[in-house]
Order: C-alpha cells, then structure tokens, then sequence
C-alpha cells in the first residue's frame, strides 16, 4: 500500500489543486479495476490534472475551481469533466450529478472507475472495456486504446523502479 501512494506522488503533477493519490487507490478496490490502468486512463484524459475540461472537442486547463466552474456554466451538455473526463451529458444526467460535482476528484474517479468497471464487463475484455470507456466509433477506440496502453506500460516500468 505504501509503495502505491508512493508511485502516485511520483507519477502525479504537483499542480493537482492538493490531490491525494488516495483517490486512485479507493476507486480500484471498490471497483476492482487496478489502479495502474485507473492512472493511464486519467493520464490519457486529463493529463492528471483534476479540473480538466473538454468542451465539444475545445480543451480547457482552468487555473482554479473558480475559473472550472465558471467555464461549465457557458458549457452545453456535451462537457466531459476532470480526471477521468466524465461525459456530463451521458453520465453525470444519469447519475444526477451537476457539472460542479464531477469536479470533485474523489467523485471524479470513482465514477469513472465504475463507467469502466462497466465497460470491462459488457466486453469481457480489459481493452475492449478501455476502448468502450471512450468511444463506439472503432478507429477512435484502437488509438485511445494504444495511448492508454502506452501509459500503462509508462506506470508498470515506474512500478518496477519503485520495487
């Protein structure tokens, strides 16, 4: 367990409004998805950084929450939020939540561990459930695969330095 939170401060940014790695640990024992794949889709999504926001295709790294939350009141429905990039319009409608609410990272990435928790078992395969996780279309599914892929293997190699 100390060698997780340890690879987690060393894998995330600094600039992550005081993020615990905490975060990423949680949500892979609820979910049982491990917590080196939970960090490269994150990294893939967000870069790490918890206010992320992606507005119909348009990035945005708010400076503060403030600032995040300023952005998500001009934004439609079409917004994916914060570290795991949450789709608003599908997910944070279904489940309720405002676009403030997934700004939240312990939130954040226990939804979007669970969206992939879901994902996996509607496959039947981790990278089938990674692809789902981001989109239908294929060709968008095999390149977000191979970067998330890329990622993992960037957290395992850490992971075995760290040992």
């Amino acid at each position: 367990m100390y060698i997780g939170l340890a690879l987690l401060l060393v894998l995330l940014p600094g600039q992550c409004w005081g993020l615990s790695p905490d975060v990423f640990l949680r949500a892979s024992a609820a979910t049982g998805i491990p917590v080196e794949l939970i960090l490269a889709v994150s990294h893939v999504e967000s870069g790490y950084q918890p206010s992320a926001i992606n507005v119909a295709g348009r990035s945005f790294l708010p400076s503060s929450r403030n600032e995040a939350e300023w952005i998500l009141k001009r934004s439609g429905d079409n917004v994916d939020i914060g570290l795991m990039q949450i789709n608003w319009g599908h997910w944070g409608k279904k489940f309720g939540l405002s676009k403030s609410d997934l700004l939240d990272p312990w939130l954040n990435v226990l939804l979007g561990a669970r969206i992939l928790e879901h994902c996996v078992r509607v496959s039947g395969n981790w990278w089938k459930g990674v692809a789902l996780y981001h989109s239908l279309n294929d060709a968008r599914q095999r390149e977000y695969v191979e970067k998330v892929r890329q990622s993992y293997r960037r957290v395992l190699i850490k992971m075995r330095k760290m040992n």
